[in-house]
């Protein structure tokens, strides 16, 4: 299987703090183990309290599926999370 290093840079709904301490929840993270997901960072803008940079390693297409699907779209918007780019 091939790993892929990922950063994202996206607006959130709610603030930073709310945000990463979701993030960094048992649950969130058992997911994030779950999907393969090897390394994770998430970083606060230091102008915008509304957005967040991640950077994580991850199979391949595990993001596009995530974000792109029809079905977990909504789930991920509802949580807040609101692409502005990758890179």
């Amino acid at each position: 299987m091939t790993s892929e290093t990922t950063i994202l840079d996206f607006q959130i709904s709610n603030m930073f703090e709310q945000y990463e301490s979701h993030m960094n929840a048992e649950e969130q993270q058992s997911m994030f183990k779950e999907m393969g997901v090897k390394a994770f960072y998430i970083g606060k803008s230091l102008d915008d309290p509304q957005r967040a940079t991640l950077i994580f390693q991850r199979p391949e297409n595990v993001l596009s599926d995530i974000f792109m699907n029809p079905e977990t779209k909504p789930i991920v918007e509802a949580k807040g999370i609101f692409m502005r780019g990758q890179k």
